[in-house]
């Protein structure tokens, strides 16, 4: 492979070619005219032009009787994996294999295929493979192998590994978010945190990142800069969008029960009453992403959360009212928490509470009719 510099150094500033062997920020000079060449398996990259154009021309010298047919079995190898067929990509993958032993883009590409059908064993042999000859300094293979360790429960190799791969290349979002996880498993929150944050940075939409660092800050108490990572994360793709806005109201309700025994029911009600909108908004894109067959085993979870959650967030809602005086309101968010969840005892008996304090005892008898019945039945 080659690359050719088009344009004079002095129209741009920033950029600069690298190649990842030899450090990020290793920047090869290249005036206009001068060029490089390299085996095509090199990873190398560009660093971005702060102002200015810069124009390069990449091409590739191909040996008709041997790399062409490697280089044509590894692309339609590619492309069969990108469909869905993996056992025809894999017999791509090691017709090439056969041609060039030494193809690493092959042994990486079929290391990820026994990844993803949980041969850990074939696939990390396959990606030390290529990492032996590729001298250790591939980030990309680094992180394969990062993660067949991780499957494997081999948490120390698999951070050592992940550490290594960001060292050669810190500008991967997928790989910082990995690291974080393992760091976080380990309890390093610290350096957990750190490596959400640069993941964010490099890819502003990447919503689990976001989620995670919100979950790990609630998790120390840190309720505000939490519930700041859950409206970034909402801000992200649908695949995200719901967990964001179920961990947000989560971490609303949890803020008025904080607010309520302090004196601020004012704060209290506000809170809640965002984490009730939040539920109300998720529920629906949860039962469609599950009707449509798109929802995992996580949007089953939290699609299983709405009911319990909705309940205490009434049930809160109706205190923190009762508590500011407002009986009206309070007797109002009960009798709607009963046409919604009228199968939750709990939600009749503090209806009839309500219901005594307002002077409307047949009502509030009633509702204890109601909730002897339940009980009963169960």
């Amino acid at each position: 492979a080659m690359t050719l510099a088009m344009t004079p150094q002095s129209q741009y500033n920033g950029g600069g070619t690298f190649y990842e062997h030899m450090g990020v920020d290793n920047i090869l000079p290249m005036d206009v005219g001068h060029g490089t060449f390299r085996p095509g398996s090199v990873r190398h990259g560009g660093h971005r032009v702060t102002s200015g154009t810069r124009y390069i021309l990449g091409a590739f010298l191909l040996l008709e009787d041997h790399v062409e047919h490697v280089r044509r079995l590894k692309n339609r190898g590619a492309e069969l994996r990108t469909s869905g067929d993996l056992l025809a990509a894999t017999d791509h993958f090691e017709w090439a294999l056969a041609m060039n032993p030494r193809c690493t883009t092959c042994l990486k590409d079929l290391a990820e295929i026994l990844l993803s059908q949980k041969d850990y064993v074939r696939a990390e042999e396959k990606i030390r493979s290529a990492l032996d000859m590729l001298e250790g300094l591939d980030s990309d293979a680094l992180f394969t192998l990062g993660l067949i360790l991780s499957e494997q429960g081999k948490d120390d190799e698999s951070i050592s590994t992940y550490q290594k791969s960001i060292e050669l290349n810190a500008e991967d979002a997928e790989l910082c978010y990995n690291l974080g996880i393992k760091l976080g498993e380990k309890g390093d929150t610290r350096g957990e945190l750190a490596m959400y944050k640069k993941a964010t940075e490099i890819d502003p939409q990447m919503g689990g990142a976001w989620i995670n660092m919100g979950t790990t800050l609630a998790e120390a108490g840190n309720l505000q800069d939490a519930e700041l990572m859950f409206l970034k994360a909402i801000e992200c793709g649908d695949d995200v969008k719901t967990k964001g806005m179920m961990n947000l109201a989560i971490l609303l309700q949890k803020k008025a029960n904080n607010l309520a025994p302090s004196g601020d029911l004012n704060g209290a009600k506000l809170a809640i009453d965002q984490a009730a909108k939040l539920i109300d908004e998720a529920k629906p894109l949860l039962n469609a992403k599950i009707a449509l067959g798109g929802g995992n085993s996580e949007d089953a979870m939290y699609a299983s959360q709405l009911k319990p959650l909705r309940v205490q967030i009434h049930r809160l809602c109706g205190q923190i009212l009762a508590g500011m005086g407002d009986l009206e309101a309070c007797e109002a968010e009960f009798r709607t928490a009963s046409e919604s969840f009228g199968d939750v005892p709990g939600i009749w008996d503090a209806l009839a509470r309500v219901l005594d304090l307002r002077g409307k005892a047949e009502e509030a008898t009633q509702a204890r009719d109601t909730l002897v019945a339940l009980r009963n039945s169960l």
